[in-house]
C-alpha cells in the first residue's frame, strides 16, 4: 500500500443515472416528464444554500469577453481552485463570443446589461435577484464636469457615445470607423461604485488600439469624439464611475440571460422582455437557474431537438422551475448551448452532439473535500489478476486539516491518515489478500482553514472473492459447419452461489447460456460446443464468456474474450 499526493481531475460517468450525489448536499437527477404530450428529459442539480464552502459565481470563457469555451474546458481551467457544477450562461455572438448582456465578477464589470433583458445578480448573502438592470456610467477629465459613459467593453453601434475598453475585452479595441480613442495607464479594474482614475498616455483613431495591462482605452464616436479629444489630452487624468440602476446593494456577481421565469414562486407567462417569438414560444433545449425558499439553488437543463426529448417553451420552462420549488428563476441561452456539467463531465445530451463553446457560465463553486467516485467493479484480491486493487482518493482545493479513514465491514479502522494539506489529490491503492469480504467504507473529511467548516464524503466498495480464476481451454475456437468446435471453461468458486455462465456476442447480447444454477465451493468446469441457443454453429467473430455469481455479498462477474474462426476445409 502507498500514499501519493498529486493534482488531478476526475470525471464521473453520470449520464443516465436516476440520482447521484455529486458533492455533500448536492445531487443530480435525470428524469423524463411529459410536457404537451411529448417526452422531455430533465437534468436537475439541487444544491445547498451559499456558505463558506459553497458559492455561486459566473465564469468567463478564457477569462476574456471575446472568445468561446465549452463548459468542461472552463471547469478544467479552474479545477485546482474549486470543484464545480454549473450551466451555460448568457446569449452571445457566435462569431466573436461577445455576450449579449451583463457580466460582473467580484464587483468588476466585463460586459454591460442588455437593453430590456433580465440579468441575475448574486447577493453577498447568496440570494438571487433577477431584474432588468441599466448601466449608469460617467467620465470626466481633470476637474471638468461628468459626461455620460454608454458602454463597457461594447462597441458604440449608433453614435454619439463613449465606451470603456478594459483588458477583459481582449488585446485590441474593435476596429471602428470614425472612432477616436485615448489610452489610459494606471487604471484600476473596472469596479462598480468607485472612482476609477487613469492618466492619458496616447491618442489614436479608428480602433485596433492595444489595451495596456493595468490600463484601459476610451473609445468615442460622433460629436462626443471631439469632446473627448479636447478634454482628455496626453497627461490629463480621467476619472470614470460605473454603477447599475436597480442593482441589489452589496451584490458583486451578476450574469446576463433572460427572460425572468419565476417571481415570488409564480411562473411568468409574459415576461415582457426583448426576445423573439422563436426564442420564447418554440420548443428548444433550455437552461435555467433558480433559488428555493430555503436559499438552495436549482441548476436545470431540458434536452431538446430529438425524439427522446422535445424541449420546452419558455413558459414550459417557467412552469417546470416553479414545480421544482423555485421562488426566483431566470433562463439562460438555450438550443445547442444548453449544457450542464460537473467537474468537467457533461451530464446532459447537448443537441449539437457535443458541448458548444459558449461565452460564459454560472457555476456552484465547492471548496470542501471531494472523494471521486470509485472505479466500477468489485475488489477481489485472490491472485487471478482481475480486480486485485482499487484506488481510493480525496481532493482538496485549499488548505485544510484532512482526515481519511478506511473502514472494514465490521466497522473497525483498517487505515487512517490525519494531515494538513494545502492543495491536491491524496490517493491510496488498496490490495491485500487478507481483506475480509463485505462492504468497505472510504471516509474523507476536511476542516477548511479559511472558514473552519468541515466537509465529509463517503464512498463504498465491496470485497468479494466468491468468483475467480476464469480460464478458457483454447482460443481461438475453430468451427467448420456442420461440425462445431469446443471450448473448455473453468472457474474457481469459494462460496455457495447462484452461477450463470453465458456466451455474449459482440453486441453484448447472450448467444448461449451454458449453465445456470446453484453451486458449492470448488473448481467448476463446462464445455461450450460453439453453438448458439438455436443450436446453430456460431458464426465467426469475437465473443465474450461471462460468468456471474450471486449470493449474500452481491454479484460479481468475470469476463474473457474468445474468437471463433472458420476452420479451413479439408
Amino acid at each position: 500500500m502507498c500514499v501519493a499526493i498529486a493534482v488531478a481531475l476526475v470525471v464521473p460517468a453520470l449520464a443516465g443515472a436516476a440520482r447521484e450525489t455529486l458533492l455533500p448536499g448536492v445531487t443530480y437527477e435525470r428524469s423524463v416528464v411529459l410536457k404537451g404530450g411529448r417526452p422531455v428529459v430533465l437534468h436537475v442539480v439541487r444544491t445547498r444554500p451559499q456558505s463558506g464552502l459553497y458559492r455561486v459565481r459566473p465564469v468567463l470563457s478564457h477569462g476574456t469577453v471575446l472568445g468561446r469555451q465549452a463548459l468542461p474546458g472552463m471547469q478544467a481551467r479552474i479545477g485546482k481552485r474549486a470543484t464545480t457544477v454549473g450551466v451555460n450562461g448568457d446569449f452571445f455572438t457566435l462569431r466573436t463570443g461577445e455576450s449579449s448582456g451583463l457580466y460582473l465578477r467580484g464587483g468588476v464589470v466585463s460586459s454591460p446589461p442588455a437593453v430590456n433583458r433580465s440579468a441575475l445578480a448574486v447577493g453577498a448573502d447568496g440570494l438571487l435577484a433577477v431584474d432588468v438592470f441599466r448601466l449608469v456610467g460617467s467620465w470626466r477629465a481633470g476637474t471638468s464636469g461628468a459626461r455620460p459613459l454608454r458602454k463597457v467593453n461594447r462597441k458604440i453601434s449608433t453614435p454619439p457615445g463613449v465606451a470603456l475598453f478594459t483588458p477583459a475585452w481582449g488585446g485590441l479595441t474593435p476596429r471602428t470607423k470614425g472612432a477616436v480613442e485615448v489610452v489610459l495607464t494606471g487604471f484600476p479594474p473596472a469596479r462598480i461604485d468607485a472612482d476609477l482614475t487613469g492618466t492619458v498616455t496616447a491618442v489614436t483613431r479608428g480602433g485596433r488600439t492595444p489595451i495596456p495591462r493595468g490600463g484601459a482605452v476610451l473609445q468615442a464616436r460622433g460629436e462626443t469624439g471631439t469632446t473627448l479629444l479636447a478634454a482628455a489630452t496626453v497627461g490629463a487624468t480621467v476619472t470614470i464611475r460605473l454603477r447599475f440602476a436597480a442593482f441589489p446593494e452589496g451584490a458583486l456577481d451578476a450574469i446576463g440571460g433572460g427572460p425572468a421565469l419565476v417571481r415570488n414562486g409564480a411562473p411568468l407567462r409574459q415576461p415582457g422582455e426583448n426576445f423573439t417569438f422563436d426564442q420564447l414560444s418554440r420548443r428548444h433545449p433550455r437552461t435555467a437557474v433558480g433559488q428555493r425558499a430555503n436559499g438552495s439553488y436549482l441548476f436545470v437543463v431540458a434536452d431538446g431537438r430529438s425524439r427522446r426529448s422535445a424541449g420546452l417553451t419558455t413558459w414550459g420552462l417557467a412552469q417546470t422551475m416553479a414545480d421544482l420549488g423555485a421562488v426566483t428563476a431566470m433562463a439562460f441561452d438555450g438550443g445547442g448551448s444548453s449544457t450542464i456539467s460537473f467537474n468537467g463531465g457533461v451530464l446532459n445530451a447537448p443537441s449539437d452532439g457535443r458541448p458548444r463553446p459558449v461565452a460564459n457560465g454560472l457555476f456552484l463553486f465547492y471548496y470542501g473535500i471531494y472523494a471521486p467516485p470509485l472505479e466500477r467493479g468489485v475488489l477481489s484480491p485472490n491472485g487471478d489478476g482481475v480486480g486485485e486493487s482499487k484506488k481510493l482518493s480525496a481532493r482538496v482545493v485549499r488548505r485544510a486539516a484532512v482526515r481519511l479513514r478506511l473502514r472494514r465491514p465490521d466497522g473497525s479502522e483498517a487505515w487512517g491518515l490525519e494531515d494538513v494539506v494545502g492543495r491536491g489529490l491524496i490517493s491510496r491503492v488498496v490490495s491485500n489478500p487478507g481483506m475480509p469480504d463485505g462492504t468497505w467504507r472510504w471516509i474523507a473529511e476536511a476542516t477548511d482553514e479559511a472558514t473552519g467548516e468541515t466537509s465529509r464524503m463517503v464512498r463504498t466498495f465491496k470485497v468479494n472473492r466468491t468468483l475467480g480464476h476464469l480460464r478458457l481451454s483454447r482460443a481461438p475456437v475453430r468451427v467448420r459447419s456442420p461440425v462445431a468446435g469446443r471450448l473448455g471453461i473453468s472457474v474457481r468458486v469459494t462460496r455457495p452461489a447462484r452461477l450463470e455462465v453465458a456466451v455474449l456476442g459482440a453486441d453484448g447480447k447472450v448467444r448461449r447460456t451454458v449453465f445456470a444454477g446453484d453451486v458449492v465451493p470448488g473448481t467448476k468446469r463446462w464445455r461450450w460446443n460453439a453453438r448458439t441457443s438455436s443450436g446453430r454453429v456460431a458464426p465467426p467473430g469475437t465473443y465474450t464468456v461471462r460468468v456471474t455469481a450471486r449470493n449474500e455479498l452481491g454479484a460479481i462477474s468475470l469476463r474473457r474474450p474468445v474468437r471463433v474462426l472458420l476452420a479451413p476445409s479439408r
